[in-house]
């Protein structure tokens, strides 16, 4: 009885613990957004960034590399817990898990490169600028650019500020310019689809941030087959 408790327990602690890292993650947006000035005006500004955004990505891999102990193109729990280490990221062992868990976006069970570059930037979100400098102190100015521009284009969309872009959101944003032709319902609804990868209807930080890196150019193999951009 016992055990069985346990496993119909389990998914309830992963749904709080999820929901307490997207509380974290809000709260931290809505202080940025509060203490900065916005970056983009435009989707076509954001658009112009994605090479940019992929040349400060392809830094990360090395870092990336260096965690995947192992080589098996996947950071698992263990190796996780090791760079938190190094990252000197105060986690108990059951908030690494969690984060671990948070941070598996596609559910293939381990961090691959896409889902690596999220969770570094949630932790430079949740815990600021020293965490790019343990990564790599010679390019955490770089890291630090790239992070903030991430973040800063989830923003944009994030008209509400409450850590959940809507599809009316990015419609309204897609539209905005006057002097430009209306986007298409179809084309908005697609890019909409592809960023909300859990089907709830909303698309938190950590899934956009899944989306842009796909779209700056980082894909894996699996996911050459699948196009899409903004």
């Amino acid at each position: 009885m016992g055990i069985v408790a346990s496993v119909c327990m389990e998914p309830i602690k992963r749904r709080r613990a999820e929901k307490d890292l997207d509380d974290k993650v809000a709260e931290a947006l809505r202080e940025r957004a509060r203490s900065r000035q916005r970056t983009f005006r435009s989707v076509n500004s954001i658009t112009m960034r994605l090479p940019r955004f992929k040349d400060g990505l392809r830094d990360i891999k090395d870092v990336f590399d260096q965690y995947d102990e192992d080589s098996d193109g996947t950071i698992d729990n263990e190796e996780l817990r090791r760079c938190l280490g190094k990252l000197e990221v105060q986690m108990s062992d059951r908030e690494a898990d969690d984060v671990h868990r948070y941070c598996d976006v596609d559910s293939r069970n381990g961090i691959q490169f896409q889902e690596f570059v999220v969770l570094l930037c949630l932790m430079y979100l949740l815990f600021g600028p020293d965490v790019t400098r343990r990564v790599s102190e010679f390019e955490s100015a770089k890291l630090n650019y790239v992070f903030d521009e991430l973040i800063d284009a989830f923003l944009f969309f994030d008209k509400d500020g409450d850590g959940k872009m809507k599809r009316k959101d990015v419609t309204q944003r897609m539209n905005e310019a006057s002097h430009q032709e209306r986007t298409p319902s179809h084309i908005t609804a697609q890019l909409f689809k592809e960023m909300d990868i859990n089907r709830n209807g909303k698309v938190n930080l950590k899934e956009f941030l899944y989306s842009i890196i796909r779209w700056a150019g980082h894909e894996t193999e699996d996911d050459a087959s699948n196009e899409g951009s903004p």
